[in-house]
């Protein structure tokens, strides 16, 4: 029996083990998930569609996830989604956390960013 995936999302990030790992636990949960590794890849698919979750890695190479994130921060009413971001114990994270839904500090595991996920596919 085939099931239709029931929630749009977004994962923004580089570590390629991670991505692998938690685009595996989201397709088993249903997820419809879209991937890029970097900040202009995210910002075409926030300019060109729309998500029920989004999970930002902040500390990407290139245009870094800050740049994906501003962008959410200005756009925030009209996104209508949940901001999971996904980033590493540094103080710089704490200018986006107060706008975003959750910030969850890596190493973190991809079940329960999963878990969290389910949280904004329901609204």
């Amino acid at each position: 029996m085939s099931v239709t995936p029931s929630c749009q999302a977004l994962l923004i990030h580089d570590d390629d083990a991670f991505r692998r790992s938690l685009i595996a636990t989201l397709d088993q949960r249903h997820f419809a998930v879209t991937f890029t590794t970097d900040g202009d890849g995210a910002l075409q698919h926030l300019r060109a569609r729309t998500f029920r979750v989004i999970l930002l890695g902040v500390s990407l190479k290139g245009k870094n996830g800050m740049h994906a994130a501003a962008y959410l921060r200005e756009h925030r009413e009209s996104a209508k989604c949940g901001v999971i971001i996904l980033g590493d114990p540094d103080p710089e994270i704490r200018t986006f956390a107060p706008w975003a839904d959750e910030t969850l500090l890596k190493p973190v595991d991809p079940d329960y960013v999963a878990q969290r996920a389910l949280v904004y596919c329901s609204c």
